[in-house]
């Protein structure tokens, strides 16, 4: 969804009684005013579709979080969803199996520079036969397919973005090296400055 740029102090106020105590200390340490109304919208996004799935209150909803940080909801095994937010957008997805979910805003970036630092070397080889303005769109694929990809496997930055290689083959037709069979991407066109990118494993 897309977010305002800005919430009323009492409108913010009462939003944020409707997450936990943790999250409000995970508020107070950002220093962007923009980043802590992304935080508090993806929160709640997620607790109103647990409400309205599972026909409980918000106070009954309780997140653990594995050895990574990845979070889930405490008894409902079978519900697995992701947060991702950028710019003017916040955005989530849910599934009954592992999931992530990427958006990034297209900006002016080194993605030549970018690429060779994180990326894979047949990844770099792809965007290095393109003019600028095609690599700079071509990364931001890539980074938000493997930033979904990561994000689904639930181990963070423990899982280095060029131990495995994603390659964009056309609008529709992704293919990828080390990485399970079991492991389906698709992107979605919801805005023409951002690039959002969606990962699931199926049991």
């Amino acid at each position: 969804m897309k977010i305002p740029k800005n919430i009323e102090s009492h409108l913010f106020k009462k939003l944020s009684n409707l997450v936990s105590n943790g999250k409000k200390e995970r508020m107070k340490r950002l220093l962007n005013s923009c980043d802590i109304n992304r935080t508090l919208i993806g929160d709640l996004l997620i607790r109103s579709l647990i409400c309205q799935k599972y026909k409980i209150n918000n106070e009954e909803i309780r997140f653990i979080y594995n050895e990574y940080g990845k979070p889930f909801v405490e008894n409902f095994s079978d519900f697995h969803f992701n947060v991702s937010h950028s710019g003017e957008w916040v955005v989530c997805t849910t599934a009954n199996f592992n999931v992530g979910i990427d958006i990034e805003k297209v900006s002016e970036i080194e993605a030549f520079k970018l690429a060779k630092e994180f990326f894979s070397a047949e990844e770099f080889y792809d965007i290095s036969n393109m003019n600028s303005d095609e690599q700079i769109n071509y990364f931001y694929d890539l980074w938000t397919l493997k930033e979904s990809y990561i994000k689904t496997i639930g181990k963070g930055l423990y899982t280095p973005l060029n131990s495995f290689s994603i390659k964009k083959e056309s609008r529709t037709s992704i293919s990828y090296k080390h990485i399970p069979k079991n492991f389906y991407f698709k992107q979605y066109n919801i805005d023409p400055n951002y690039k959002l990118s969606v990962n699931v494993k199926i049991n």
